[in-house]
């Protein structure tokens, strides 16, 4: 059981790359259907995400695999979605290189810090509202989307572009400012890299 409590955190981290990678492949289309499959596998990953660390945490078994491979994960996901969402401009994409552009540069700035100096850089609140954000407004743009049709006889495709333009502002406003406070939190370790 040790053994299993030990790996498990760690498989569900693995595992949320596939379904990633799936994710992205049925999203391309746009389409209810494939959209609808593209959503579970959302669902799906941003169910591994919380249950990996809820475990990891509870069972003590935070491992230096975890801690690599999990941002890298996260990011996958998110910025995949984003970037086939901006690819048909459902999302402008000049939010979608902000986005990455933080989650790439910070999670190389810890990757560094982790291999080079063993620093973890912990988890800021911020940065947990972040992936909540993100997750919650990317299922919304999908439920929006899948369900598009009706949606328009009902509040027209006007409102949805706003109601998509303002939740991915507000996710923007939170992605910059949670890398912001990771980086004046940790202004000391990162200034070793310069």
């Amino acid at each position: 059981m040790t053994e299993i409590k030990r790996q498990l955190p760690n498989f569900l981290t693995l595992i949320r790359i596939p379904l990633a990678l799936l994710c992205g492949y049925f999203a391309l289309t746009l389409k209810p259907f494939p959209l609808t499959i593209s959503l579970l596998f959302f669902m799906a990953a941003s169910f591994t995400d919380f249950l990996d660390g809820y475990l990891a945490r509870r069972w003590n078994t935070v491992s230096k695999f975890g801690k690599i491979t999990d941002p890298i994960a996260d990011k996958i996901l998110i910025i995949m979605v984003l970037a086939i969402f901006s690819y048909h401009s459902i999302i402008p994409l000049v939010f979608t290189i902000l986005i990455a552009v933080r989650e790439i540069a910070l999670t190389v700035i810890r990757l560094i810090l982790l291999f080079r100096d063993k620093i973890t850089l912990a988890a800021r609140y911020s940065g947990k509202v972040k992936t909540f954000t993100q997750s919650i407004v990317l299922f919304i743009i999908y439920n929006l989307l899948i369900f598009n049709e009706p949606l328009q006889a009902i509040i027209g495709n006007t409102a949805i572009n706003v109601i998509i333009f303002s939740m991915v502002v507000w996710t923007v406003l939170i992605t910059l400012y949670s890398g912001y406070e990771m980086l004046v939190a940790n202004r000391r370790a990162i200034e070793r890299l310069i």
